[in-house]
């Protein structure tokens, strides 16, 4: 490995010891891009908050966040330069936080994909395809980032409709049964996602969102 004053290591988070430690005698600094792995091995780490697929230009860190972390002043001042200089905005996480931290972005980006995967199976069911989702998607995340999910939820479970869920159960099961499991995981996370909200309804709406029973309660 050549010599230089910062290398860092953008490889698989169980290969990060090997690669650190053979880095170390020829550089200043080490840093990782990992999310969830701490500082042990490593002088500092700056993990971009984007998703990456391998097609992206370079403006793809524009604007993004970029969670820094060092073991000394020096090393925490080196990755909010790298971060900086990426047009990224740096923010702080201890290792005390990073495992939760990282498992943030995962509920933010890959569930989210499960959850649409699961959508998308299920409209081709009807001779829908991802397109027609896609507004959806993208208006609801627009309403999460302004008011945060209990206020921007709409649809059955918010409305309390307790008939139409069992309906939309019944249909999985029949379109797809191995998502059921997930439907009613959902379902009962949604519930309590309502149960938060605090916006007014609707002018117009029949009735204030509310918190839809167990399908034991609804059935009686």
């Amino acid at each position: 490995m050549p010599s230089a004053d910062i290398a860092l290591l953008c490889v698989p988070d169980a290969a990060i010891p090997a690669v650190a430690f053979v880095a170390r005698p020829h550089v200043r600094l080490v840093g990782h891009v990992s999310g969830a792995t701490s500082l042990d091995d490593v002088d500092f780490s700056m993990h971009p908050l984007q998703t990456f697929t391998g097609t992206e230009t370079p403006d793809v860190f524009q604007g993004i966040g970029a969670a820094i972390a060092g073991r000394t002043p020096e090393a925490l001042a080196t990755a909010d330069r790298l971060a900086r200089a990426l047009g990224a905005e740096p923010f702080s996480v201890d290792d005390e936080h990073r495992a939760s931290y990282h498992a943030a972005a995962s509920f933010a980006s890959n569930f989210v994909l499960t959850v649409l995967d699961a959508a998308e199976q299920l409209a081709t069911t009807a001779g829908i395809d991802r397109a027609r989702l896609a507004p959806l998607v993208r208006r609801t995340v627009e309403n999460w980032a302004t008011t945060g999910a209990p206020d921007a939820l709409t649809g059955p479970v918010a409305r309390g409709d307790a008939r139409t869920i069992e309906r939309q159960r019944d249909a999985v099961e029949d379109a797809a049964p191995h998502l059921a499991p997930l439907f009613t995981e959902l379902v009962s996370a949604t519930r309590a996602v309502a149960s938060r909200a605090t916006r007014k309804p609707a002018i117009g709406s029949e009735a204030p969102p509310t918190v839809v029973p167990e399908p034991e309660a609804a059935s009686e």
